[in-house]
């Protein structure tokens, strides 16, 4: 007779987005680690996975200062570039130019019109297109 092995199998590993945002309880790091999911490109490369993503005693947690120190290996176009300037700005609280909006097309944009409106307390401003 064979024994059979009725313990569960292993969940599959959530989604980064989900577990970041479970790490994620500082205002600016919430922030920070929203604005990246709402611009859906750049979270998705593993490169950036790579440097942003570090493994936590409970999870996972996001090392702004390791990306913001090898954000030039990651071969970003100049409004990629800027977008995570302007991340990182937020998640470190660094000083950052208002001229890096520039290169930024409407939907990176609105991303970072939502973020600086939340990020002021301000859950009531829309941001988006006028109809």
């Amino acid at each position: 007779m064979t024994e059979h092995d009725h313990t569960a199998p292993a969940p599959r590993s959530e989604p980064v987005e989900k577990r970041l945002l479970a790490w994620a309880t500082e205002a600016s790091d919430r922030i920070a680690v929203t604005m990246l999911i709402h611009e859906q490109e750049l979270l998705a490369r593993p490169a950036v996975q790579r440097v942003l993503v570090a493994q936590a005693d409970d999870g996972v947690r996001a090392d702004w200062t390791r990306l913001s120190l090898r954000l030039t290996e990651l071969e970003l176009d100049d409004a990629e570039y800027a977008f995570v300037e302007v991340v990182l700005a937020i998640a470190l609280g660094r000083q950052v130019l208002l001229d890096r909006v520039l290169p930024l097309r409407e939907r990176r944009l609105a991303v970072v019109l939502r973020a600086l409106a939340a990020w002021a307390g301000s859950d009531t401003i829309a941001v988006g297109t006028r109809s």
